[in-house]
């Protein structure tokens, strides 16, 4: 468990360590809050198709052997962005880094592979809210190093980590027992998914400079509802897709993926910025609190870890009373906090209690998801789920770092660099809008879901009139093969 929450920790530290650095980078480049967020959202954008890509291929060649080389890859990226010295150069660090979106898929099915049954709620429940650790370290981490080095020592402290965490994977975790796969990886999928969303991000993000009805940006949302939909039409037909589409049918499979995409648009990805702004900008302006790089950190540390123990209790409320009542708690606490803030700006006290809540929302959202989603799958199928549920969640912490990133430098001052407090309140407002939808769909969860059980060989034959030719299977329902070819006659 040490070790996956290790491996864990790496993930969401790649993630985590950039927010703080944002305002430093901003003034170091001299460049806007559009074009430093793609420091975040190349992460993302690679790291939704790392989630899916590395969960299948841990299911298929071995989740230990997978992570190994998922955690090194990452290793090299950080030290892309260290050498680089341009911020062109840290953006394609940070791609490179994005592999490691595979991580959290992959413990989660090691978890599910090792520990026994009652084991598997409160260890999946801690491996999810690690990203609460990481973030804390993150924030921490990322100050110090700005306030007495530079944003460099953040990159070889992340490369680091990654190392030491494969070595402990590689020795720690026992060996994979499943053999080679004949099936053919989806690696079309895996290139148009992420071709798909980056067109239709930077169309969003760029459209604060061309304008919504400029030839750039209906061109650039055009071009990536087009591949979305040939990536849709093809993941529909190949045999191994990257996302198995035919999941969504599952009610509660479709409603949790709706839920985290909606949560990840508002409240998971949309707080951290205008929240790191409101921390570090001057109390004079009337809505900062003055906060330097590492008090900023020290703070964020703080009230992630009191949200990170509560994992333990979020993991056993779900073994006892069921993972949809944790999951909606957390969702609902999230929620709550984005009003509290906005009534309160300036006030210290409020804040420290409202990130608080932040934190164990988070917290009890993160141990909760897993636990949904095992409920609904097959063990066989658990790092494929989870890795689909983090290539979600990815595009939605996209999606909200884009337009996020959109409306605050639309209230951004050019000669300070500084966003004004009506950007601030715009930008929560979105955020706390997606929070209550994530809600409502949550709501609609059922206590006991049926699960999901995945289309055979056989049937994938029936449903596509292709039994019978050579080289098919025998069908495993025969009555419905025969059914299905007096329909065919």
């Amino acid at each position: 468990m040490a070790v996956l929450i290790l491996a864990e920790i790496v993930s969401a530290f790649e993630l985590s360590m950039m927010y703080v650095t944002l305002p430093t980078l901003i003034k170091d480049f001299q460049v806007d809050a559009n074009t430093v967020a793609w420091v975040v959202t190349a992460y993302l954008l690679v790291s939704a198709s790392a989630g899916v890509m590395g969960g299948r291929f841990g299911d298929m060649y071995g989740r230990r052997k997978v992570m190994v080389v998922v955690l090194i890859i990452a290793g090299i990226g950080s030290l892309v962005s260290l050498l680089g010295g341009s911020l062109g150069m840290i953006i394609l660090g940070r791609a490179i880094q994005g592999v490691a979106g595979a991580v959290m898929g992959l413990a989660f099915g090691l978890a599910r592979e090792h520990l026994n049954e009652k084991q598997i709620p409160v260890g999946v429940s801690m491996i999810g809210a690690s990203a609460l650790i990481a973030g804390a370290g993150g924030a921490l981490i990322a100050g110090l190093m700005i306030d007495v080095y530079s944003w460099h020592g953040i990159f070889a402290f992340a490369a680091v980590l990654a190392i030491i965490a494969a070595v402990s994977i590689q020795f720690v975790i026992p060996r994979d027992n499943v053999g080679a796969s004949k099936e053919k990886p989806d690696y079309l999928g895996s290139v148009l998914l992420p071709v798909a969303v980056s067109a239709i991000l930077l169309g969003l993000s760029s459209s604060s400079k061309t304008g919504f009805g400029s030839t750039q940006f209906i061109g650039l949302i055009g071009m990536g509802i087009a591949v979305a939909a040939v990536w849709i039409w093809w993941e529909l037909r190949v045999e191994s897709p990257i996302v198995n589409l035919r999941m969504f049918k599952n009610r509660q499979i479709a409603l949790v993926m709706t839920a985290t995409m909606l949560a990840a648009i508002g409240p998971i990805g949309g707080v951290a910025v205008p929240s790191q702004m409101i921390m570090q900008y001057p109390s004079s302006l009337g809505f900062g609190l003055g906060f330097t790089a590492t008090a900023a950190g020290v703070f964020s540390c703080a009230t992630a870890m009191i949200g990170y123990f509560f994992s333990p209790l979020g993991g056993k409320l779900a073994f006892r009373y069921g993972a949809r009542a944790v999951f909606i708690t957390g969702l609902s606490l999230m929620a709550l906090v984005i009003p509290l803030i906005l009534l309160t700006f300036g006030n210290v006290a409020v804040f420290v209690i409202a990130m608080g809540l932040n934190g164990i929302g988070i917290s009890l959202t993160y141990g909760a998801l897993p636990n949904v989603l095992i409920e609904a799958v097959p063990a066989t199928h658990t790092s494929e789920t989870a890795g689909t549920n983090t290539m979600v969640r990815n595009v939605g912490q996209s999606t909200a770092t884009a337009i996020g990133a959109y409306i605050l430098a639309s209230y951004q001052d050019p000669a300070t660099t500084l966003v004004a407090q009506e950007g601030i309140s715009s930008t929560f407002i979105f955020v706390f809008i997606f929070a209550a939808l994530s809600v409502a769909v949550a709501l609609m969860m059922r206590r006991n879901p049926v699960q999901w059980i995945p289309e055979t060989a056989a049937e994938r034959d029936i449903r596509r009139g292709t039994l019978g030719r050579p080289g098919n299977k025998v069908p495993v329902h025969p009555f419905k093969a025969a059914s299905a070819a007096i329909d065919n006659n």
